[in-house]
């Protein structure tokens, strides 16, 4: 749970970063399994071309020359011809010279002492097989054809089979190793593709895990920024300010959310002031109608005032004519007391 709010706080190219990591890492755990299993592999392959193959391959050989050698001294002895042997001494000389490189070539391969023990037997074998056939053939140029009949059937038969048997032995005891060194390079195939398959298997667990993990904790705080930009939109700012992430989500929230509170607060100041200029807005209105009530006294006022001003007027226009009318009959007064 730690590890994953560690993760949860982490910034989103941080995690990004380290899912990379993660399967780069695995990915190359993987290839490095493989290339020390596949060099485990060729390792095998080679000590098994090295050694127990190509020394089955040389017995194999060598075998096929004893079973040739065998039938040719048997059909040799057999004939009446006494020209076969100086027939087939070239294809004599041959075996005996390749068979003998081969002998030199596998006693090089022998490592184990089951292998000495199995190569001594051979060589005894081929001594005694080479002594008897070389004693036959003598007996064969001698003219003793009988003796070397019976000699062939009671002697050199079991001689051959014995040194065949030996031959065979030490080729089972090659062929035993060449199918353990397949066996062993199977179970490293096996053991490798298990390897293998194991860590696809927790790359794929751990990407998939991985990946919902990272897809939630950048999908869900985005939907909540969302959410709470359409509460504000349709005027609600009472969204809840509890934030529980660290990245860039959490702090697109946290400005959300500052956002919500300084529209609130502006709101609220916007409010207040409208309901203080609504009330300057009776008072002003309250003194208006003093105002015009006053104003309409005055007016009253000042029509009296233009009635008196009015009736005062005609009084001193009627003084006037009444001073003009004295004046004139002051003057006309005057003229006659002049003239009398």
């Amino acid at each position: 749970m730690k590890m994953l709010q560690i993760i949860k706080n982490m910034s989103i190219a941080h995690r990004l970063n380290l899912v990379f990591a993660v399967l780069l890492f695995f990915a190359n755990v993987a290839i490095a399994v493989s290339i020390v299993r596949l060099n485990t592999v060729a390792a095998a392959a080679r000590a098994l071309l090295d050694k127990p193959l190509t020394t089955e391959r040389m017995i194999d050989e060598w075998y096929t020359y004893i079973d040739t050698a065998t039938r040719r001294t048997q059909a040799i002895i057999i004939s009446s011809d006494p020209a076969l042997a100086e027939f087939f001494a070239g294809d004599t000389e041959v075996s005996n010279r390749v068979v003998g490189e081969l002998q030199k070539k596998v006693g090089l391969q022998m490592d184990t002492d089951a292998e000495k023990s199995l190569y001594k037997a051979v060589g005894e074998a081929r001594q005694s097989f080479l002594n008897e056939r070389d004693r036959l053939l003598s007996m064969k140029k001698e003219g003793k054809i009988d003796d070397a009949r019976r000699e062939l059937d009671q002697k050199f038969i079991p001689i051959s089979k014995s040194y065949t048997a030996a031959i065979e032995a030490l080729l089972a005891d090659q062929r035993r190793q060449i199918a353990a060194s397949t066996a062993e390079i199977e179970d490293i195939n096996i053991a490798s593709r298990f390897l293998m398959t194991t860590a696809g298997i927790l790359m794929l667990l751990f990407g998939s895990a991985y990946a919902i993990l990272l897809s939630r904790s950048i999908t869900r705080p985005l939907a909540r920024a969302v959410g709470l930009a359409q509460q504000v939109a349709a005027g609600d700012l009472t969204a809840p300010s509890e934030i529980n992430y660290r990245d860039e989500t959490g702090r697109l929230l946290d400005t959300l959310h500052q956002m919500t509170v300084n529209l609130s607060q502006l709101v609220g100041g916007v409010r207040t002031s409208t309901d203080t200029m609504s009330v300057a807005a009776r008072e002003i209105a309250a003194g208006n109608a003093d105002l015009s009530r006053r104003t309409e006294a005055q007016a009253s006022s000042l029509e009296e005032t233009a009635s008196t001003m009015e009736e005062l007027t005609s009084t001193v226009k009627q003084n006037a004519d009444n001073a003009r009318q004295a004046n004139q009959l002051v003057v006309s007064a005057s003229g006659i007391a002049v003239k009398g």
